[in-house]
């Protein structure tokens, strides 16, 4: 079996491994044959050991292709696939922990603030790939308390309605209703400045309450033209 969490360090490089069979190369529970062996009262050569060999060197070439050449210093002397893997372990394992930590921080600390809601939504999406990259998959549960804990407060009547259930919702229900719910405020908002503007043309009676008779100009016009009974 290869070494507790290293699939998660290095998994497109063990998916290979996989794929070939040659996990018994990293596999700590597998011994390679005998290097000799008797065969008719005589020692030879295992044939066996030969074909391990040449499958772990070649194993082995491949592994140290695969690194970048700041890694290369960590695996100088090492004559074995299994070595070499282990030490990939190693090597990876402390920084796969510091960048859990680090993703773990950002994914709590996300808010919508002023970015639309999928560029949200995406960032959100964009930590929880790098968690899972570094061997933590985070449950759907804390993806969407996570992004409703990200919103601002206009959205409060929308979380209302998420989490009015007794199971939270899926993340893509809640992709689904946050993306509509900011398309109609978006919506509503447009309206705003036509209707604005229509309401201020339409005429206030306020504006003529404080007019008086004497002040109306065809008002004062009409009575200074009609004749005195005297």
């Amino acid at each position: 079996m290869a070494p507790n969490g290293t699939t998660a360090v290095i998994p497109e490089v063990f998916l290979t491994i996989k794929t070939h069979r040659l996990l018994r190369f990293i596999d700590s529970n597998v011994q390679p044959p005998p290097e000799r062996i008797v065969k008719d009262s005589q020692s030879i050569i295992n044939p066996d050991f030969e074909a391990f060999e040449e499958q772990d060197g070649a194993l082995s070439s491949w592994l140290l292709s695969t690194v970048s050449e700041n890694v290369l210093p960590y695996l100088i002397g090492l004559n074995s696939a299994f070595e070499i893997w282990n030490t990939l372990h190693r090597v990876f394992s402390g920084k796969t922990t510091s960048r859990l930590m680090y993703f773990r921080r950002l994914l709590h600390s996300q808010k919508k603030g002023d970015l639309s809601m999928n560029e949200f939504l995406m960032k959100v999406k964009s930590v929880s790939d790098n968690l899972a990259n570094c061997g933590e998959v985070i449950s759907e549960h804390e993806h969407v308390t996570t992004i409703l804990n990200g919103l601002r407060t206009e959205y409060e009547s929308t979380m209302a309605v998420l989490t009015s259930g007794t199971t939270l919702s899926t993340v893509t229900n809640v992709h689904t209703v946050l993306l509509d719910a900011e398309a109609r405020q978006t919506t509503f908002l447009t309206s705003l400045p036509a209707y604005a503007h229509v309401t201020s043309l339409q005429p206030s009676v306020s504006n003529y309450a404080h007019i008086t008779p004497a002040q109306s100009g065809n008002g004062s016009a009409l009575n200074s033209s009609q004749p005195s009974n005297s």
